[in-house]
């Protein structure tokens, strides 16, 4: 499995674009809290830049990815313009020419297009500082612009799909796999009566807590239950059927009684 550096854009002071309803810094970062729990449960390991609404330098992003010794770096941004634009873009380093870095790109880039429902701007390179100062291969998502109100709408109210969608990229990319799920263990199914299997308390004090149970219903003053039953506890003789006879039993004489309103 792979390490991932996981780079929510902006925060702190440094609130990015702003839209009508929304901040870039939140809606990323909501956006890679969610990516980072996702990978986790494909079996990949993740670091993130920020996990609060704190302002980390662009060149501190870059070098904490560096020296954790991330293998990838995925940096998540909002758009803005001034004009009425819209869509999703992907970036990489104008400069890169690692395979690793295109494939990287274009799996991320392909996973999120194909479902967004906003325009393709297609994937672009840019000299962007997270991603010139980062060693490993490097993606920066511009997931739609948030000056744009159908855009913001998507980026306010599908945090979940777009990180589903970002983790559908990177796991086409890297690969991985959720751990297999346990078993539902299987409700034991009750006992018919007329089983004949013998009642096996799983311990002695169950054992012990049974006699003395049996005990005190054998004295009491009014139907008493026989002592034949606690004797063929004792022995091992006692069978499920029995057991479930003797609390119907035990039931009928008003031995046991539920709580009353």
């Amino acid at each position: 499995m792979a390490k991932f550096f996981i780079d929510p854009g902006h925060g702190g002071h440094d609130s990015g674009a702003s839209g009508k309803f929304s901040k870039e810094k939140d809606n990323v970062l909501k956006v890679g809290m969610r990516l980072k729990s996702l990978l986790e449960t494909y079996g990949h390991t993740v670091k993130m830049s920020r996990s609060t609404d704190v302002f980390v330098s662009l060149s501190g992003r870059a070098k904490m990815a560096n020296d954790w010794g991330a293998d990838y770096f995925i940096s998540l941004h909002n758009n803005s313009a001034t004009t009425n634009a819209s869509g999703f873009e992907t970036f990489i380093q104008d400069s890169a020419v690692s395979v690793a870095t295109s494939k990287l790109q274009a799996t991320i880039h392909n996973a999120i297009a194909s479902k967004i429902g906003v325009r393709d701007r297609g994937m672009k390179r840019k000299n962007l500082a997270v991603l010139r100062e980062s060693n490993m291969p490097s993606v920066l998502i511009e997931y739609a612009f948030v000056s744009y109100p159908e855009d913001e709408n998507i980026l306010i109210n599908k945090v979940e799909q777009l990180a589903q969608w970002t983790a559908q990229g990177i796991i086409a990319f890297a690969g991985g796999g959720k751990p297999a799920t346990t078993p539902p263990v299987p409700e034991p199914s009750l006992p018919q009566l007329g089983d004949k299997s013998l009642y096996k308390p799983t311990s002695s004090a169950i054992l012990n807590s049974t006699a003395t149970v049996l005990k005190r219903l054998e004295q009491k003053t009014d139907l008493p239950l026989d002592p034949q039953w606690r004797e063929k506890l004792l022995k091992g003789e006692l069978t499920i059927s029995d057991a479930i006879g003797l609390l119907y039993v035990a039931i009928d004489r008003g031995h046991i009684v539920g709580k009353t309103e």
